[in-house]
C-alpha cells in the first residue's frame, strides 16, 4: 500500500473542533468579553469591578486559544488553504477587540449612554431639587442607569449610580448655578454644562 508523502492525516472530529477556525464557542465568547468591556466603561467611574475582572480573565484565555488555534493552524500542511477559506471567521474576533479597544480608548460608551440618558436625568434632578419635593427619593432607573442615594444638594441635585467603583462609588451632580460646594470624603469632576461626576469616597 502506497502513501503520499507529506501529506497529514485528516485530524479526529474532537482535534479539529479544538484547533480549527474560531465558530459557535470562541466568538460569542469574544462578543461577552467586549459587551463587559463597553459596560463597564459606560458607567462613571466604572462598572462593577469584579464583572471587569472576570471578563479579563476570559479575554486572556480566549486570547491564547486563539493564538494557538492559529499557530496550529499554520504549522499543519493544508493550514493555509484553511486560513484563506475561513478568513471571516479567524479575523472576526481580534476585529472586535480592535473595535471594542478603540471605543474605550475614545469614550464613546460613557458619552453615548450619558447623551442618551441627559435628558431624563436633567427633568429627575428638576424634579429632586425643586423646594417642597422630599429630600430623599428611592432607588430608580432613569435613563440608562440605575439610580440610588438620591437627593437635594445646594443648588441642584446629586445621586449615585449603583454598582460603580469597589470602595469609591460614583454618580452625577445637577448644579445649574457652578461646581457643588466641596465636602468631606466627596469629589466633583466637571463633565459638561451643569453636569458633574460626584465621587462618594470611602
Amino acid at each position: 500500500m502506497s502513501e503520499k508523502t507529506g501529506a497529514q492525516p485528516p485530524l479526529p472530529a474532537l482535534t479539529q473542533t479544538l484547533v480549527g477556525p474560531p465558530g459557535r464557542v470562541l466568538l460569542p465568547l469574544v462578543a461577552v468579553v467586549g459587551l463587559i468591556v463597553l459596560h463597564h466603561t459606560s458607567m462613571p467611574g466604572g462598572g462593577p469591578v469584579m464583572l471587569l475582572l472576570a471578563g479579563l480573565a476570559l479575554a486572556v484565555g480566549v486570547g491564547v486559544v486563539w493564538i494557538a488555534r492559529f499557530v496550529v493552524t499554520l504549522l499543519r500542511s493544508d493550514g493555509r488553504s484553511g486560513l484563506r477559506r475561513h478568513w471571516v471567521r479567524w479575523v472576526a474576533a481580534p476585529l472586535m477587540g480592535v473595535i471594542v479597544g478603540a471605543l474605550v480608548y475614545t469614550g464613546a460608551p460613557f458619552g453615548v449612554r450619558f447623551a442618551l440618558s441627559e435628558a431624563g436625568l436633567e427633568e429627575f434632578a428638576r424634579t429632586v431639587a425643586a423646594e417642597g419635593g422630599p429630600a430623599r427619593y428611592d432607588d430608580r432607573w432613569v435613563g440608562l442607569y440605575p439610580l440610588t442615594a438620591i437627593g437635594r444638594m445646594e443648588g441642584g441635585a446629586r445621586f449615585l449610580v449603583s454598582d460603580t467603583g469597589l470602595l469609591d462609588q460614583y454618580g452625577f451632580a445637577w448644579s445649574p448655578g457652578g461646581r457643588p460646594p466641596e465636602e468631606s470624603h466627596t469629589a466633583y469632576t466637571h463633565l459638561e454644562g451643569p453636569w458633574y461626576v460626584w465621587e462618594s469616597q470611602f
